[in-house]
């Protein structure tokens, strides 16, 4: 979804999800829907290990992109909090 906040500016969302590698302890942040909704795993870019992105999983947020008018990102805040269910 992109909305307008003027001539030149347009507004986009990112689902995202953080994990704790369990192996080296690397943050690792993926498309939420990817890592909490398929339950997908990843790889750490650190060491290697492949984990359950869902099982490792330590926040998740929506965050507002704030794109410049050739849709460059200008802009990254967080919109809101999505509570992690235990």
């Amino acid at each position: 979804m992109i909305m307008s906040t003027s001539e030149s500016e347009d507004v986009t969302f990112f689902d995202m999800a953080v994990a704790v590698c369990p192996e080296c302890g690397t943050p690792i942040a993926e498309s939420g829907w990817y890592g909490m909704d398929m339950e997908s795993d990843v790889e750490c870019y650190d060491c290697g290990n492949v984990f359950n992105m869902k099982k490792n999983a330590t926040d998740r947020a929506t965050l507002t992109v704030v794109l410049s008018k050739n849709n460059k990102i200008k802009r990254i805040g967080v919109e809101e909090k999505i509570d992690i269910e235990e």
